[in-house]
């Protein structure tokens, strides 16, 4: 395999070198045609169209990066690596770059990061297209960056490297949402720059804050270092939740709410989204026929109820969405997110050590489960702050719904960042779920439960239950 030389940085990750103009052009012009020549050598000798093939790698990867023209490229060796039979050993820069993206990906918290990160995944993606999750870490990266169209360009890029993912349907509605909020966001008028420092970057220890009007309301919580994870010894406790281990978190702050039906709703009706059902046998599910008109799954109006029956990938469009509302307000930065488990877990504990925020008992009228003797108890979802708050004022942070997390699943603790960041590696098809909902039993009401969820929503005993919290990084 031919390999592409270039210039590293200061830890020895390669730095891109980009071509442009008419270089760029005739690049990407001869490497359609090598591919289209690799292809046709089939019919000599598979050595003639590897050697071919080679050579519209090196095209490839010396094109303009992020083009419409650089995706069709790709897309052709993909093709073309599909009608080889084989995929052609990886080169050693791409194997560089991923190495590079790995790493600095965990860590990654800031829209300049995710977006340094990407690049990577984006130069080891043009070295080698055909490998499917380059492409979609690059997306999902380039998401959180902001960077909506690249994001969706990259996705569709892995659907094409991947005709037979499990994850299609739900890529192929992520994709769909990205393109709708490039098209449809409506932007809000900048601040003055008292206002935007008012809002953005003065925000103390448990205060309450709202960043526009159609925001969820937030609170500050503080910087701390806690115990995540059960004793061994705690009455319901899973192996999942072991071993405990000490975990710093910065300062952050997380939705007082869960997000509601009404804050939802005011999403699809400005987005024209469509949610997949979350029980297609059933056909239950989210109404988005037109931007402008939507409906919640439930036969009943009822606005402060947590939205539920949405999947990892529903929230994670829902938060691209409010973060292009508040660009102006933030200096083209992208604050909003879903919080990593660890800062789910620090949030809900709020400084204590028992089994829930209020005691080991589950006690009585403390939150809306089986058997917490609550007037919802195992019969309907309770309206957003119907419990009282725990010491940091969160309303509703165990049972009612369950609520989504960043991180990806992973059967126990062993090798979890000690950071408060997210997980990044593990079964990231499928993601961490928190804080129980109305019919589960008392056991999965604790600080502690932790399960996993299908992100796509496939899973139909959870999906109708699970809702989501949002996080926000504080300057």
């Amino acid at each position: 395999m031919v390999s592409v030389a270039g210039p590293t940085d200061s830890v020895g990750c390669p730095v891109a070198v980009m071509a442009t103009g008419q270089m760029a052009t005739a690049m990407l012009l001869a490497a359609a045609v090598l591919v289209g020549w690799a292809v046709a050598a089939l019919a000599e000798t598979k050595s003639d169209a590897k050697a071919a093939f080679d050579l519209a790698m090196v095209a490839v990867a010396e094109s303009a990066v992020s083009s419409d023209g650089e995706a069709q490229a790709m897309a052709r060796v993909i093709t073309a690596v599909r009608s080889l039979g084989a995929a052609p050993a990886i080169p050693a820069g791409g194997i560089r770059h991923v190495e590079c993206a790995g790493a600095a990906a965990e860590a990654a918290k800031t829209p300049r990061e995710f977006l340094d990160c990407a690049r990577e995944y984006g130069e080891a993606a043009r070295l080698a297209p055909w490998v499917a999750e380059y492409q979609f870490n690059r997306g999902i990266l380039l998401q959180k960056a902001g960077h909506h169209r690249e994001a969706a360009l990259a996705l569709d890029l892995y659907l094409q490297a991947a005709p037979d993912a499990s994850d299609q349907r739900e890529v192929r509605a992520l994709i769909a949402g990205l393109r709708h909020i490039k098209d449809n966001s409506p932007q809000i008028s900048p601040p003055s720059q008292s206002d935007r420092a008012q809002r953005f970057e003065s925000h103390r220890a448990g205060e309450t804050f709202r960043d526009c009007s159609e925001c969820p309301e937030m609170i500050a919580i503080p910087a701390g270092r806690f115990m995540m994870g059960s004793p061994e010894k705690e009455p319901g406790r899973f192996d999942a939740e072991g071993p405990q281990h000490a975990v710093s978190v910065r300062a952050f702050a997380l939705g007082k709410y869960d997000v509601t039906e009404a804050e939802f709703l005011t999403f699809l009706r400005q987005t024209g989204y469509q949610p997949k059902p979350c029980d297609p046998l059933l056909d239950i599910g989210w109404r988005s026929p037109r931007p402008g008109l939507a409906y919640s799954p439930g036969s009943a109006d009822s606005p402060r109820q947590p939205a539920v029956c949405l999947s990892w990938y529903d929230a994670e469009t829902y938060v691209a969405w409010l973060n292009d509302k508040v660009l102006p307000l933030n200096n083209g930065n992208r604050p909003y997110r879903l919080p990593s488990e660890a800062e789910w877990e620090y949030a809900a504990r709020a400084e204590t050590t028992t089994a829930r925020w209020w005691g080991d008992a589950i006690g009585v009228g403390n939150a809306n489960c089986h058997g917490c003797g609550s007037q919802w108890d195992n019969r309907l979802i309770a309206p957003a702050g119907s419990f009282g708050p725990n010491p940091f004022g969160l309303y509703d942070v165990l049972g009612n719904v369950w609520q989504w997390t960043n991180d990806c699943w992973n059967e126990n603790y062993v090798g979890a960042p000690k950071d408060g960041g997210t997980w990044a590696t593990g079964n990231c098809d499928r993601r961490v779920m928190r804080g129980g909902c109305w019919s589960n039993s008392p056991v999965f009401v604790r600080s502690a439960t932790r399960v996993s969820g299908d992100g796509g929503g496939r899973n139909y005993d959870y999906a109708t239950y699970v809702g989501f919290r949002l996080a926000r990084t504080l300057q």
